[in-house]
């Protein structure tokens, strides 16, 4: 298989191959790339008689007789099959499926991609496995993991520069933590602060400014609010994620999961661990900062009140499943609770 940085020297080539199969987890990138393809194919003109799209359900009878349509007026035959379930396909039409691309005139390309079906090579059985040993022995093979951590954040600088603007990893460290590492949101976000940047520099503070937070982001920041001792921004918050839809049960499980966060680091820390080998032991990956933030966040508050905050999460979430109460008033209940543990200096 090839690497985005190998498909763009690929194509800069001009030696096009007769069959590319595009697939995987990152489905903006898997668009992205079939359009790239697609572009030097036609030059960015696209002409209807040398382009044929198919989707799942398609006959291989259609798709072979495109196939072998001679272009008009020159350049390539283009024919896209999008998101076919290779696997589903009864075996004689995957022997035809393979049969047109072993045939197939040296005028026309064959595209299978991806854009929305879930498949990637560990997933994948029998038949999309002969597909991908084909098309990388004879085509071009391309599948798009999931981005984290470091390449995601490079990634982000890269679509700032692109957008005529610059961004800092620390930044764009930020960005994710906000709203999470789906490309599409990301992309989305993206454009806002290019835009607001202006081909400058996009910073910490426009983030805060623009980007809307994703859920869990919003109740980090009511994490933050609690053990700050706050509880009036803490109760305004919980205000905001009723309004947009987010259950108890999610409020306390993030939450549950902000408090392990701060217990780890703390324990680790007291420990003699560096925040880097307690992120390595619990595979927090690139994600080190979160341990590094809940480290300064609890640093007035004691080690046992973690723990009692953490038993008290547990029991709301037991209330909230065993028993007929007001989810919200338990919710509120639960974040004073937890506000006056965070200021409880005792060792016990």
């Amino acid at each position: 298989m090839i690497s985005e940085s190998e498909l763009k020297k690929h194509l800069s080539s001009g030696q096009f191959k007769n069959c590319y199969l595009v697939f995987g987890e990152e489905k903006m990138l898997v668009k992205r790339a079939v359009e790239q393809i697609e572009k030097k194919l036609t030059g960015g003109n696209v002409n209807d008689f040398n382009y044929h799209v198919f989707g799942d359900g398609a006959q291989m009878n259609e798709i072979s007789v495109s196939a072998d349509i001679i272009p008009f007026m020159g350049g390539y035959n283009i024919v896209r099959i999008n998101d076919m379930d290779i696997d589903k396909l009864r075996a004689d039409d995957f022997d035809a499926l393979m049969k047109i691309l072993k045939s197939v005139p040296d005028t026309t390309v064959v595209i299978i991609a991806m854009p929305t079906l879930e498949v990637t090579s560990k997933t994948a059985k029998a038949q999309f496995k002969k597909l991908i040993t084909y098309a990388d022995k004879n085509g071009v093979c391309m599948e798009l993991a999931h981005r984290t951590g470091l390449a995601l954040e490079r990634d982000l600088c890269k679509w700032a520069n692109a957008g005529g603007c610059t961004m800092n990893e620390l930044t764009a460290a930020m960005l994710i933590q906000y709203v999470g590492e789906d490309l599409n949101l990301l992309n989305t976000e993206m454009k806002k602060l290019t835009a607001y940047a202006d081909g400058g520099e996009i910073t910490r503070e426009m983030v805060d400014l623009l980007v809307t937070k994703s859920t869990e982001a919003s109740i980090y920041d009511l994490f933050g609010f609690i053990i700050a001792g706050n509880t009036d921004k803490a109760i305004s918050a919980i205000s905001a994620l009723y309004y947009n839809g987010v259950s108890g049960m999610t409020i306390c499980s993030v939450l549950s999961n902000a408090y392990l966060d701060a217990y780890r680091a703390r324990v680790g820390s007291e420990a003699g661990k560096k925040t880097t080998e307690i992120a390595a032991d619990f595979s927090y990956g690139r994600r080190d900062w979160v341990l590094n933030k809940a480290l300064k966040q609890i640093r007035s508050v004691m080690t046992p009140a973690l723990r009692r905050s953490l038993d008290a999460i547990l029991d709301t979430q037991l209330r909230l499943v065993t028993e007929a109460v007001d989810e919200r008033t338990e919710v509120e209940k639960l974040v004073c609770r937890l506000v006056l543990t965070a200021g409880d200096k005792s060792d016990e």
